[in-house]
């Protein structure tokens, strides 16, 4: 077991020193590389692009072809670039500066990995090479081992861990390939798992919302409504309460029937439903100026919680898309009133009083004055 715990951890260690020693110097030298090709495409190549006639550069394959090209030349010439700024650099202007840049990139090469062979098994890289041939007939694993035992050792003389050296290339070897497990095994399979699993299920239902939830949503709105309309004998005394606010200049103060305080709040109490704040603080302003203390609701939802509903309801005429008005009792719907605004009106199927907020507070006066007339001009109930 632990020979092959030592086997994978011995591939995790060697991928870890190319990537150290060999992947990141290279693609340092790429990157420099396009760099330089960048520069020359810029100042050299794309200009003679422009100088072609368009019609040639509209030509599909000669496109794809120019391209191709393009793209090979500026990648040969960055690193022909390179390698000559190096040689010039290492050993000046002579007619083999290629060659010389070449030279002395594989010199830095092999010094980075000298460095990193160092600082994982305490040898060079050739001595490193040598000891991890293996004996004939091992094969390639036994190598792996040798490599893994190195660095496992290098690493428990540094730290000088209170367990004996066994213990330690234990626990080095099965970290190392629960590792290698996770990252190389549990993850691509999870990934080809889910990719799978995208390609054969039946494609997941939007998180937008339906028509059907919405006329869903409404109908439960409509049920709570009508569990929270108050009860027809609220009606007179919430006309009654809200009667003299309207009185006309010298007229007399009707006598009303007494109320119960709590009762009386409740039915005199004028509410706004709306989501919008600026909406809310217009409406709020023209019916302070009425006289009244507004309660603001920022939903429907909020204005069904309420246990009395007040006896005025200022609702927003976007609300009323979600709601029908055929599930709503009379007596709800003869205390709302619609504001809307410039793009907003009333939907189709809705017979309410409507108040622009445009209009202002003189508007809304003739408002309350034509409700409060329409209640005295309404039979009582029993008459005839």
């Amino acid at each position: 077991m632990l020979e092959l715990l030592e086997t994978v951890a011995g591939l995790v260690v060697l991928g870890g020193y190319l990537a150290a020693a060999v992947v990141l110097p290279s693609a340092v030298i790429l990157t420099f590389a396009l760099l330089i090709g960048l520069l020359i495409r810029i100042a050299l190549v794309d200009p003679l692009v422009r100088l072609i006639p368009l019609e040639l550069r509209a030509i599909g394959a000669l496109a794809a072809a120019g391209r191709a090209a393009r793209t090979a030349f500026l990648r040969l010439a960055g690193v022909l670039v390179f390698l000559a700024l190096v040689g010039t650099a290492s050993t000046g202007p002579s007619a083999n500066v290629l060659a010389d840049g070449l030279s002395q990139t594989l010199v830095t090469l092999t010094a980075i990995q000298d460095i990193v062979a160092k600082w994982l098994t305490d040898r060079v890289l050739n001595d490193m090479l040598v000891e991890l041939q293996a004996a004939p007939g091992e094969g390639a694993a036994a190598s792996l081992r040798l490599l893994e035992n190195m660095v496992a050792n290098r690493t428990y003389a540094a730290l000088q861990p209170p367990v004996t050296l066994l213990a330690f290339r234990w626990t080095f070897a099965a970290v190392a390939s629960g590792l290698a497990g996770l990252y190389l095994v549990y993850e691509p399979a999870r990934a080809l798992r889910q990719r799978l699993a995208g390609a054969i299920a039946p494609a997941r239902a939007e998180a937008a919302l339906s028509e059907e939830s919405l006329a869903r949503q409404a109908e439960l709105i409509a049920q709570v409504l009508a569990r929270a309309a108050p009860a027809a004998p609220a009606a007179p005394a919430a006309a009654a309460a809200a009667q003299p606010r309207f009185a006309q200049p010298g007229q007399a103060r009707p006598l009303a029937p007494r109320a119960a305080p709590a009762e009386a709040a409740a039915t005199s109490r004028v509410a706004i439903v709306t989501w919008d704040g600026e909406l809310a603080g217009a409406i709020e302003r023209q019916l302070d100026s009425a006289g009244f203390a507004p309660l603001l609701m920022r939903s429907v939802a909020e204005a069904c919680a309420a246990r009395v509903w007040p006896s005025l309801v200022f609702i927003d005429a976007r609300h009323l898309a979600w709601l029908s008005p055929d599930r709503l009792p009379l007596a709800v719907r003869a205390r709302l009133v619609a504001v809307t605004r410039e793009g907003v009106r009333v939907p189709e199927g809705w017979q309410l009083d409507t108040h622009p907020v445009e209009s202002g507070a003189d508007s809304l006066l003739e408002l309350l004055r034509r409700r409060e007339a329409r209640r005295k001009g309404a039979p009582r109930e029993g008459g005839a």
